[in-house]
């Protein structure tokens, strides 16, 4: 299983992918740290919470966008194997597939929680230095750790994708068709025909839910904590299960 992680790791390293789609996250959270960071100097004379929250704002813009392109990354990373077939000698050299997807996963999910790592501690120490509000306690950890596992389950829902799709191109689409919009419209949909309350169980509102849930107490309407983390992570498991099961059955030729 090392010898299968270490040349996954080394697939994803030689390759620009990786490090061009961190490019975006990171981007966001030099500027959310600084604009919101701003924000908080010029609220000083009033409510300390009020600055406080507007502090995390940086983050949780931050979080969102991580996520976004942590699931275009595993599915760039899963989709890519089928795009220039090297799947194939990778599952000839190896004892079995299950083997071989277990590693893809394993490193798709550390990357994922690279790229949230790297965008918080940037966003927090932008915060930081410009003056913001942010206070460094347990509730502020809560909000880093629940920022780093939807990164963690966004790269593998975008792994899944890639991976059933046999495709990276039709997985990011999927993605980018989802995760601005696409769950707005649904929501709309199902509130048209009085089913309102399945939206929070979506994975973008879980999202949400999960880094509100960290944060602060919640808000209506919304998954409560922490049921909302368990169902994102049940998310992540269903498309990465469902990847993982077209592709041990898929002839690969």
């Amino acid at each position: 299983m090392t010898a299968l992680l270490t040349a996954e790791l080394r697939k994803v390293t030689t390759l620009r992918f990786w490090w061009a789609l961190a490019i975006a996250p990171l981007a966001v959270a030099l500027f959310a740290g600084a604009i919101f960071a701003a924000v908080d100097d010029t609220l000083t004379t009033m409510d300390a919470e009020l600055t406080t929250s507007a502090a995390n704002v940086g983050l949780f813009v931050t979080i969102g966008w991580v996520a976004l392109f942590a699931g275009l990354f595993g599915a760039v990373n899963a989709g890519t194997e089928f795009r220039y077939s090297t799947l194939t000698p990778t599952f000839l050299t190896s004892s079995d597939r299950d083997r071989v997807l277990a590693a893809k996963l394993i490193v798709t999910a550390a990357f994922g929680a690279l790229y949230a790592i790297a965008a918080l501690a940037l966003a927090a120490i932008c915060l930081t230095a410009f003056g913001g509000a942010l206070e460094f306690d347990g509730a502020l950890a809560g909000l880093l750790a629940a920022g780093v596992l939807t990164s963690i389950a966004w790269s593998l829902i975008g792994a899944g994708l890639g991976l059933a799709f046999a495709s990276s191109i039709g997985a990011a689409i999927a993605l980018l068709a989802w995760y601005p919009v696409g769950e707005m419209i649904v929501g709309a949909i199902l509130a048209g025909f009085g089913a309102g309350s399945v939206v929070q169980w979506l994975p973008g509102a879980l999202t949400l839910s999960t880094v509100l849930g960290a944060a602060t107490d919640g808000v209506s309407d919304t998954a409560p904590w922490p049921l909302a983390p368990i169902a994102l992570l049940a998310w992540a498991a269903l498309s990465g299960g469902l990847g993982w099961w077209l592709t041990r059955a898929r002839d690969i030729t």
